[in-house]
């Protein structure tokens, strides 16, 4: 829709109320975000103490180009956290990444340190019928059943938790976004 201002002169778009919402993008943190890296790739990175809720240190390894990545898919996608780390997510690694306050899907089964976290249900439920983008080191089976019995655009990506988000998974959720129209 375009509107003039006043005068007559230039054209203003404004935004069409009848667009539908950008895709979602799942974000999860160990093995994505803050891989765990081998001895080859450790310089790479940036290595950073944080404290969580319960005061436990915990060391983590952040590439610093995600920063400039995750601003780029900000642009395409609705970004949300989807991680064991929960709320401490944006406290702690959102200031080191650049991203901004996020939503946080809480999840229904508490994280055990060690332990695989089913996220499926309560992400399933977060998301319902919207297109959704998926970046998480401990995908399986299931989420691949989910993503392929879904009626919207799913996509599921895994990376190496010892390399984490590279510039190819970007692309790739880039062209993701782009062929949902956003």
């Amino acid at each position: 829709m375009v509107a003039e201002k006043r005068g007559g002169r230039t054209p203003v778009t404004l935004p069409d109320v009848t667009d539908p919402p950008p895709p979602l993008l799942l974000l999860d943190v160990d093995g994505v975000l803050a891989p765990i890296p081998d001895d080859t790739r450790a310089a790479e990175f940036e290595i950073h103490d944080v404290i969580d809720h319960a005061g436990i240190t915990h060391t983590i390894w952040l590439n610093p180009d995600h920063r400039r990545w995750i601003h780029e898919l900000a642009e395409a996608y609705e970004l949300v956290w989807a991680t064991g780390w929960q709320h401490d997510a944006p406290r702690l690694l959102g200031p080191l990444l650049g991203i901004p306050p996020i939503p946080v899907i809480v999840l229904t089964v508490r994280p055990q340190l060690g332990m695989r976290l089913n996220k499926l249900p309560d992400v399933a439920s977060y998301v319902g019928d919207r297109p959704v983008a998926w970046i998480d080191d401990q995908l399986t089976t299931a989420e691949a059943s989910w993503a392929a019995g879904r009626n919207t655009r799913t996509l599921l990506i895994c990376p190496d938790p010892t390399v984490g988000l590279l510039r190819s998974h970007v692309d790739e959720l880039l062209r993701f976004a782009s062929a949902a129209g956003w």
